[in-house]
């Protein structure tokens, strides 16, 4: 297995540092992972089982952070910088990051793309999907896709949660969107009032994976997805179900976790 580090920008122009893992013999097909709510390319340690998975079946594997690494971070944009990360990304932005992946990508070659996201990464590589119906998108792979809205429902108090609600409302009516406010649930303990504003509250762009009331069914971009799919809850069957993934051509998608399944069941029929 050969490892590069590689620089990618956005389509406006972010820079994103990543690792390239490939197989020994040259592969024109590869998995692009998005990693989760401020995390990066390196943290979780399954990327590194994952990394040995999919080069030992002939794909090339990319990890790399996008604008929401971590939950504050700086980033590169031409010969300036952006402050950005978790806190602050506008979930709608993804398209931008993946989309100048994958043109980084072509560029070197590849035209079979399996799209993989963690957590949070779930809802961006369902949302750019159904956004640019690419066609070197072969498959999808969603590992622990999240309710972002009933994350902050469930982890918050219904102190915070309605404290943040009104202040996030009112910062952003202010036009102060950057304004950091309390979100115990971000390790740093504060959010960006526009993030928690539309990407938190329910309605989002991003309120399409929805345990919470069972309306997976009813989501535009969650049926708009015609390619085959995997999506697992259980971190013990991670790796034995991107094998059999990778070696067969399911033509339609498992679901694990019972609980999940009753609620998820119509969801891309």
């Amino acid at each position: 297995m050969k490892q590069e580090l590689v620089r990618m920008t956005s389509m406006d122009n972010l820079e994103m540092v990543g690792i390239l893992y490939e197989p020994e013999e040259k592969s024109r097909k590869i998995v692009i992972h998005i990693h989760g709510l401020c995390g990066n390319f390196y943290e979780n340690r399954f990327i590194d089982t994952l990394a040995k998975i999919y080069t030992s079946k002939g794909y090339s594997f990319l990890t790399f952070n996008n604008r929401g690494t971590n939950y504050i971070s700086e980033l590169l944009k031409g010969d300036d910088c952006e402050i950005i990360g978790g806190c602050y990304e506008r979930f709608k932005d993804c398209i931008l990051d993946i989309e100048g992946v994958i043109k980084f990508i072509k560029e070197k070659g590849y035209n079979d793309i399996i799209l993989e996201g963690h957590s949070y990464g779930c809802n961006k590589v369902a949302y750019y999907h159904s956004k640019k119906k690419d066609n070197s998108i072969k498959k999808i792979i969603l590992l622990a896709p999240c309710d972002i809205t009933q994350e902050c429902i469930e982890y918050l108090s219904k102190e915070e949660y309605e404290k943040a609600k009104q202040e996030s409302t009112r910062l952003v009516n202010e036009g102060k969107e950057k304004e950091l406010i309390d979100f115990s649930i971000n390790g740093n303990g504060v959010i960006a009032a526009g993030t928690y504003y539309y990407d938190f509250l329910p309605g989002g762009e991003d309120d399409f994976i929805r345990y919470r009331d069972g309306k997976n069914g009813e989501s535009k971009i969650l049926k708009s997805i015609d390619i085959p799919i995997l999506i697992i809850f259980d971190n013990k069957l991670i790796i034995v179900l991107i094998i059999f993934f990778l070696i067969i051509q399911i033509k339609e998608e498992i679901k694990i976790d019972k609980y999940r399944f009753k609620k998820s069941i119509k969801v891309f029929r």
